[in-house]
């Protein structure tokens, strides 16, 4: 869902599907969720509102079933694994065929 970038010390970014009532948020602490079954009104009113976090919190939070959508941030042990790859794949590049 593309989303669009607010200027608030909370939230970092907005989208909404009106196909689906979904409404995502992006904080700025990272962390990114999809509210469900909310109306266009309410995303309208959050890109409007000048105090965007107190928005968030007294109007969609407690109110909207959500999710948490943020990636997983990755591990040691698959960053240990990807370097572990990429040697080994430059290991052969330099080989002599």
């Amino acid at each position: 869902m593309e989303r669009t970038p607010l200027a608030s010390s909370a939230v970092a970014s907005a989208g909404y599907d009106d196909a689906t009532l979904v409404l995502e948020i992006e904080f700025t602490s990272g962390k990114i969720y999809q509210y469900e079954a909310v109306p266009r009104s309410v995303f309208d009113w959050l890109l409007r509102t000048p105090n965007k976090g107190s928005y968030v919190a007294r109007m969609i939070s407690d109110r909207y079933a959500y999710r948490d959508v943020t990636a997983p941030a990755p591990t040691e042990e698959a960053d240990l694994m990807q370097q572990l790859q990429d040697s080994v794949r430059m290991l052969q590049d330099q080989k002599p065929r």
